[in-house]
């Protein structure tokens, strides 16, 4: 019998290059080079080997989901007929009783109406990275010639936005949203909702390690709560805000909660990425560290799921997920966070053992979000049983 997976997550790298230069980018301005060195775009024999590593990975497991996240430098920097052939291949590879979930991280200025049909005819759900106001995102998402690129972000975002009104796309594109400290949190919430319109974003700690320059770990935690209490006013369900979701969940003692990197492991799901050149790592933003854990596993021509996942490198991503802190283990919220994303744990010295950088952040923000829930009703008994559990 096949070993049960309950979510298989694989963020495939279809482009090494990026069109933009975001200052805070981990992949090309934190100090690796793994990108320059790898080829500029998934190949023709590239998508063979990974088609047939799916199916492998299928005939070795019970796969409840398989997510397929198409991802970057800009994944929209690879030739539209390649990007239809990946799509057909992996279309392929379905078997009944699995679920075949594809989307797509883009910066969206690429999106065309060409785009726009290849997203609709492989159901592909697309999320665009933006930061905020016009002002907040162009002070770090610029262009090679560094300009902002807020305006042609927004007009990628709009031009997906009225296709799914149109019936062209099945979904509402989402939002990724890299937290910058100095933001106002309640404004770029209420900018993504009521002057852009989004419905569903996520919020995201900055890749920032102990060795990177210091961090502004209030400036986060004002950004979130504030951001926080404009959702939680609004009281609208249609709004879905990942990282509020997540932890709320948790924090009423949901266990299968959980966001990858971002909350404690959850049971029967795993996740990692694979480059252009077909190599096999953990958790991608972990490149910045130069970590040894970010070493290759891997490469998917001639490596099955069950060695990736038995690797040495996977089980040490795994066990630092599962392990607390020594500094965290007197700490109320420990149960929630785990000690906070794991790049976010890093230093030279002690690898992955500290707390995040951002612990004052996590806790304002955890905290914050407790009293919304004791205020909606939740009896105090609840939450400290989840807390203590």
């Amino acid at each position: 019998m096949r070993t049960r997976i309950q979510h298989l997550e694989i963020i495939l790298k279809l482009s090494e290059r990026c069109n933009i230069n975001c200052t805070y980018c981990y992949v090309f301005n934190k100090g690796s080079s793994i990108s320059d060195e790898a080829p500029p775009a998934l190949t023709e024999a590239g998508i063979t080997d990974f088609r047939r590593f799916i199916d492998r990975a299928h005939d070795e497991y019970d796969i409840g989901t398989l997510q397929i996240d198409f991802h970057g430098g800009e994944p929209l920097m690879m030739k539209k007929q390649r990007f239809a052939h990946l799509c057909d291949e992996l279309l392929q590879t379905r078997r009944p009783g699995s679920t075949l979930s594809l989307a797509l991280q883009t910066n969206g200025i690429l999106v065309d109406d060409a785009w726009i049909d290849l997203f609709r005819r492989y159901d592909v759900f697309v999320s665009v990275s933006i930061d905020g106001t016009k002002a907040v995102n162009d002070r770090y998402r610029l262009d090679k010639r560094g300009r902002g690129t807020y305006d042609r972000t927004v007009a990628g975002l709009r031009r997906l936005q009225a296709a799914h009104r149109d019936g062209r796309l099945p979904y509402a594109p989402g939002v990724l949203s890299v937290i910058n400290p100095e933001a106002c949190g309640a404004e770029t919430y209420r900018h993504f909702v009521d002057d852009l319109g989004v419905r569903g974003f996520d919020f995201l700690l900055p890749d920032d390690s102990y060795d990177d320059a210091p961090v502004d770990d209030d400036g986060i935690g004002r950004f979130l709560t504030g951001a926080l209490d404009e959702w939680i006013r609004d009281g609208d369900p249609s709004i879905r805000v990942r990282i509020f979701h997540t932890h709320l969940a948790r924090l009423l003692g949901a266990a299968d909660a959980g966001v990858l990197g971002h909350t404690p492991a959850v049971s029967g799901t795993y996740a990692f990425t694979v480059g252009a050149d077909g190599i096999a790592r953990v958790d991608d933003t972990l490149r910045s560290t130069a970590d040894p854990i970010f070493d290759p596993i891997g490469h998917v021509a001639d490596s099955s799921l069950g060695e990736i996942l038995s690797s040495p490198a996977f089980r040490q991503y795994e066990a630092i997920g599962g392990q607390l802190p020594e500094a965290c283990e007197s700490c109320i919220w420990n149960r929630v966070c785990s000690g906070g994303r794991i790049v976010n744990r890093f230093s030279r010295q002690q690898r992955f053992d500290r707390k995040t950088v951002y612990c004052g952040a996590t806790r304002r923000f955890l905290s914050r979000a407790s009293s919304h829930l004791l205020n909606m009703g939740l009896p105090e008994e609840r939450l400290m049983s989840t807390l203590e559990s």
